[in-house]
């Protein structure tokens, strides 16, 4: 499509109804507004594309419903956020980033959806390495230095926990079986049998 039919699209279904255009999405989702505009999937793009680079689309929504996407990320984590908002092209990497550092960041989300999948961060540090859980994290870039150190600190913690719990049950279980076979009644077998 050139940018002459761009153009056309855009005054078409945009110009003079952003606004109305962002609660409409806003309020019912992106499945019922392309529905009401009655446009196909390379007109939707076009639309799309203008109110998410020229608008801050993506963002808008986050901030209307913080609650909602800060719970999501933390249970599900950022591709799943990016998969919601639909953005999960390149060309929407900068538009994710800010909505990264205002979830995962401003927010703290980051930390809490590390301690809540802990178990699974620290099998793949052993299993892949920092890099790799880094990449998954989306904090490879150097301005995460910080988180980068919180997040450490946090799978430091579970692979202490872990390893100490396995030691303590490991030592109940010794500690019990000395027990056990100090209490136990021994008799021989060729006078009263087996018991």
């Amino acid at each position: 499509m050139n940018y002459i039919e761009k153009n056309m699209i855009l005054e078409r279904y945009v110009h003079g109804k952003v606004a109305e255009l962002i609660s409409a999405y806003i309020d019912c989702g992106p499945t019922k507004l392309r529905e009401d505009l009655g446009l196909d999937d390379s007109h939707w793009i076009v639309v799309f594309d203008h109110l998410v680079f020229d608008h801050n689309l993506p963002f808008k929504v986050v901030m209307k419903n913080v609650d909602f996407f800060l719970d999501l990320y933390i249970k599900n984590g950022f591709a799943h956020v990016r998969d919601v908002l639909d953005i999960l092209d390149e060309k929407y990497d900068v538009m994710a980033t800010l909505i990264f550092d205002f979830l995962a960041i401003s927010n703290d989300g980051l930390e809490y959806h590390v301690m809540h999948h802990r178990d699974k961060y620290v099998a793949a540090m052993w299993e892949h390495d920092a890099e790799f859980v880094k990449k998954v994290l989306y904090i490879s870039s150097a301005k995460y230095e910080e988180s980068w150190a919180k997040i450490l600190d946090i799978l430091l913690h579970a692979t202490c926990d872990d390893i100490n719990d396995k030691y303590a049950f490991e030592n109940a279980l010794k500690a019990f079986s000395s027990m056990a076979n100090t209490m136990r009644e021994h008799r021989r077998i060729n006078e009263e049998g087996l018991l």
